[in-house]
């Protein structure tokens, strides 16, 4: 009897002391997220809100990126092969058969998954930093054919005078928020699931997943299928925000741009992206009043935060107030272990 109150008292010591771990986690999510879903009534001035707008974008981008990259071990230098693949059926499609933004960005991501799929297949079987080569390759290769076909494509210029997804910055600003947080939790949810469980697997050991009987091949295209699919629809809502696309939004700034916000947040977390990608883009228009020295001060500030912060932001501010990284479920199942640990 004795021991059962002592079991009973130490469960509602480590509930409370969890209670306190977890609040203020929960509270600054939660406070952000008031702040993203209210913020036009704060501020409805049409640069900000671009800012922001560019930011979902980058956030959905950045955090494709990380699914194969951070927790499938499959890290590419062509994750914008997807996204202006997408962004050029989306405009395309607009273009010539008058669809709806609605349309042609779903239609976008479903070629992002093609693309991925049939990259992936000749690509996937190579390793380390053949397959990174590779990967690279990919954007340069179809820039060249767009190229070469500008009847077409459009060539240099290529497609412009696109529909936007709303003549309302406003409504701009609230679609990119509901991609934005869909995608965020469709991905965190694939992570959490047995399937992420099987991509952390062969990230953490291929040949070991090998050697259990996990087909790794058919894994890492699926994994790229759906990072194709979200960086699809990233590309074809920018493509429709900017009503534009040319074959420069392949070249090498637009290719590391998603590792970059990816490597601030903390690669391999999904949701790092999206800290990462507003710190950057918002720090990029700070220093937009001095143009000249706005590369240098960008490579400056980068490399402080990963001389000092390795590990990516908001990887750091999980350890440092007990956060569980990547699904919302682990907190939950963190709070059942404790509480079912017996006592020494």
């Amino acid at each position: 009897m004795g021991r059962k109150l002592a079991n009973e008292d130490e469960s509602v010591r480590i509930t409370k002391d969890m209670k306190l771990k977890i609040a203020p986690k929960n509270s600054v999510f939660l406070a952000l997220l008031i702040l993203l879903i209210f913020f036009p009534a704060i501020s409805s001035d049409y640069y900000i809100l671009l800012i922001l707008i560019f930011a979902n974008i980058g956030a959905v981008y950045a955090a494709s990126w990380d699914l194969t990259a951070g927790v499938t071990g499959q890290f590419s230098f062509g994750q914008i092969l997807f996204f202006g693949i997408a962004g050029y059926v989306s405009g395309a499609l607009n273009l010539f058969l008058g669809l709806p933004p609605l349309l042609t960005i779903p239609i976008g991501g479903a070629f992002g998954v093609l693309v991925g799929l049939i990259v992936g297949l000749p690509s996937l079987r190579l390793k380390g930093p053949y397959f990174r080569i590779v990967s690279l390759t990919f954007p340069g290769i179809l820039s060249g054919i767009i190229l070469m076909y500008p009847e077409v494509t459009g060539g240099e210029a290529g497609f412009y005078g696109l529909s936007p997804i709303s003549s309302d910055i406003v409504t701009t600003y609230y679609a990119s928020v509901l991609l934005m947080l869909v995608s965020i939790f469709i991905l965190l949810r694939i992570v959490s699931s047995r399937i992420g469980l099987v991509f952390r697997s062969i990230r953490e050991n291929e040949d070991v997943a090998e050697a259990i009987g996990i087909n790794t091949t058919r894994y890492k295209l699926l994994a790229w299928a759906i990072s194709g699919f979200f960086a699809g629809i990233a590309g074809g809502f920018q493509t429709h925000q900017l009503m534009t696309i040319s074959p420069f939004v392949f070249g090498t700034v637009y290719s590391f741009q998603a590792i970059l916000y990816a490597l601030l947040g903390g690669i391999g977390t999904i949701i790092g992206s999206v800290g990462g990608s507003y710190l950057l883009t918002i720090l990029n228009e700070l220093l937009r009043c001095i143009a000249d020295l706005r590369a240098m001060m960008y490579a400056v500030v980068m490399i402080i935060v990963y001389l000092f912060i390795p590990m990516g932001i908001y990887r750091w501010l999980a350890i440092r107030f007990n956060i569980q990284l990547g699904t919302w479920d682990g907190l939950k199942k963190l709070r059942r272990k404790k509480l079912n640990a017996p006592n020494p």
